[in-house]
Formats: C-alpha cells, structure tokens, sequence
C-alpha cells in the first residue's frame, strides 16, 4: 500500500473531529450555482481502430457504454485489483477521453502504453487541446439551454452537438468539453457570478460521493472500497481486464471490508488525501452519535481489519478548520456501531 509521508503529521499533531450526522447537513446545504474551468485536469485522448478494445482490457468500465454516449468512471488497477488511475470518460468526436487530476497525467499515460502492444491505438496528452467547463445549479441550466443544449439530470448522459459534448455527473452538475474557443466565448457570456476557486465544485463532487485518486493514493484500494460499484464505475459483465480477478472476488464473494463514507470535519488543519484518521474511541466508551469522538492523524499504516480507522480520500473547506471529506473506514468500526446504536 502507498501511503504518504507522515514526517509533518508527527511534528504536529492534528486533531479532527468527525460526524456523519452533521455530514448529512452536507446534502441540504444550498450551493449557488456557478461555474469554473477545469482546463487545468489531466486529459488523455485515445484513438484507433483497436482503442475501445484495447481501453475495454485494461479498465474497469464496459467502455462499449461509453461509446454509446454514456459519461462514466472507470479505474485503471494493478494485478492486485488496486486502483492506479481513477478516469471520467467521454467519448467525443469518435474519440476516447479519458480526464482525471493532472498531477497523474504522465505515469497515467505511461502505464496505460505498456500495454499497447500490437494494439492499433494511439494514447496522447489532450489537455491542451479539449478545454472543460464545470457548470452547476439551475442558473447554469437556463444558460445552457438558452445556448441550444439538451440538458440532463440523469448521471452518465451526454448530449453532443457541434460545439462540444455536455455530460451530466449528477444532479444539477455538468461538464462540457470543447474547443478553447467555444468555452472562451461561453464563459466570457455567463454574467452570473462565481468563486474564484473551484470550492463549489467540490461541494458538489463530494457530496455526490465521487472520489479522486492522487498520487498519494495511487495503489491504496481496490475499486470498491471507493464505492465504485456502487457508481456505476465497475462492469462485471464484461471480459477481463488487468485486476479483474481480485476486483469480481470481492464483488462475488462479498469480501468489501471498507467503504467510503460522507463526514462533517473541525480541526486546526485541513485533512489532505491519504492522511490516516483514528477515532480515539473504544467499545467501552462509545460517544453518542451527536457527540462524535475526536479524532487524531496517525503516521502509522492503516489497519485493514481495524475498526478505528478511516482513510482520507478528498476533502474541502467551507470556512476556517471545518468542511467535509470522503474517507475510507470499515464497514465494522466502533464509529459506525456507536451511529448504529444511536439512530
């Protein structure tokens, strides 16, 4: 497992305190709507006569959906069924997309062509090329649809026009790829104001429960335990595919011990992905659910089979030392018996 460097976490010890219940206050909470580019994501652009078979041996999604006009996850995994390179992919002027965090976009490149082989496909950086626009809430709606785009609520669909390919995330949540041009003219047209950061978006990502894998996660959980299943961002119908083997095992045989869950977050630093949480709570002195337990970054290695542990995946702030965050944690936690018993 890769985990991060923990030498900082030591020198300063960080204390958290988790609640899912205030996490639920995540799904009410109103983000007005706005916009940002997303220009700044790593972008690989597949293409050839072999490109959905050979994309369809080496990712978890059927990418035969995607070429149909579905916007989907999909994870690159190692043999071991852990995940690599997690990719959103479009497929746009019969061409293969696949976006993810730009700090991955070269390794993510270079592992994807190791198993090019005799494959005719070629793989290429397109983030140059393909600029991405985030829009949400219905004020972005009514803009688009004032500019000729069929928009969606249903996750994965994609409405393609000559102008770009607008793919619906999740509810009131958007992405519309297209030349620079287009989205320069776009954006310079939406008067409605937003963040200068892309805090919004993350909100919106989050809690939609959409993960991201960094570069100090790469090679840490297998595509379940980011509730990838559960996403529609692995296929078990398909053929096989690199990790397929550990990847069906623990779909078929039910051996998902932890799952990513939503938790409300106050600390004197702000969580960053990878980072091991401890919930420094026993099955003798469990706090009530609206109380939760503090919590502690620890610089040890995560515990699989401990019940006091989560890992974090993604995080955002909404005012100083407090936000929310996607961690990883067992489905058996003191943490989660203690919501259990007091639901």
């Amino acid at each position: 497992m890769t985990l991060p460097n923990t030498t900082a976490q030591s020198e300063h010890r960080q204390f958290l305190r988790l609640s899912e219940l205030d996490a639920s206050g995540c799904l009410e909470l109103p983000i007005p709507s706005g916009w940002c580019a997303l220009d700044d994501r790593g972008l690989i652009r597949v293409t050839g006569d072999d490109a959905e078979s050979f994309l369809q041996g080496q990712l978890t999604q059927d990418m035969a959906l995607v070429k149909k006009g579905q916007s989907l996850l999909a994870a690159h995994c190692n043999p071991k069924g852990r995940i690599l390179s997690l990719f959103r992919c479009y497929f746009w002027q019969n061409q293969f997309f696949l976006d993810h965090p730009a700090a991955l976009e070269a390794p993510a490149l270079k592992r994807l062509t190791m198993y090019k082989l005799r494959a005719k496909v070629s793989l290429e950086c397109a983030s140059s090329l393909v600029s991405r626009t985030a829009l949400w809430g219905n004020a972005m709606r009514v803009a688009l649809q004032e500019r000729g785009w069929v928009v969606s609520d249903e996750p994965g669909a994609t409405t393609e026009l000559a102008d770009g390919l607008l793919a619906c995330l999740s509810q009131d949540r958007w992405v519309l790829l297209s030349s620079t041009s287009y989205a320069e003219a776009l954006r310079a047209q939406l008067t409605i104001p937003t963040p200068k950061n892309d805090q919004g978006w993350q909100l919106m990502s989050i809690r939609a429960g959409e993960p991201e894998v960094l570069p100090l996660t790469i090679d840490t959980w297998i595509p379940q335990m980011l509730n990838l299943d559960q996403l529609q961002g692995v296929s078990f119908k398909k053929g096989c595919y690199t990790g397929q083997e550990i990847v069906a095992r623990a779909h078929f045989l039910g051996r998902v011990k932890r799952r990513m869950r939503l938790f409300a977050y106050e600390g004197d630093r702000d969580p960053e992905p990878g980072q091991i949480v401890h919930f420094n709570i026993d099955n003798t002195n469990v706090a009530p659910h609206n109380q939760p337990a503090p919590a502690e970054l620890q610089s040890t290695e995560l515990d699989q089979e401990s019940g006091n542990s989560a890992q974090v995946v993604r995080a955002v702030e909404t005012q100083a030392g407090q936000g929310w965050l996607l961690a990883v944690t067992s489905l058996h936690s003191n943490f989660e018996s203690s919501s259990n018993e007091n639901k």
